[in-house]
């Protein structure tokens, strides 16, 4: 199972459940009671992929020696990770918390 979760399965989860939670976002204002669970999953999800991408990156990183145009493709791995992992998780530590 982890052999065959990659960057490219990460974004595309990642961005869907972000883009999901977008939507909620307004819907869980008028509705929270009800739509609570939704809304949490989908941060959820967004922060794990993008702390997924972070870790995976990292790891080739460390691994391999990349030229220099994989290097600028990781830096942009590295920013959309970050983008996708850490509005998520402050959303979700001040739903949780509060």
């Amino acid at each position: 199972m982890l052999k065959s979760w990659t960057i490219g399965r990460a974004t595309g989860l990642g961005v869907t459940a972000g883009l999901a939670a977008l939507v909620l976002w307004p819907m869980f204002a008028a509705w929270p009671e009800t739509l609570l669970w939704p809304f949490v999953a989908m941060l959820a999800v967004t922060a794990f992929c993008g702390a997924s991408m972070l870790l995976i990156t990292l790891k080739d990183i460390y691994r391999r020696r990349r030229g220099t145009v994989m290097h600028r493709i990781r830096i942009f791995d590295v920013v959309l990770g970050l983008l996708l992992a850490l509005p998520s998780l402050v959303q979700l530590e001040a739903l949780l918390a509060g």
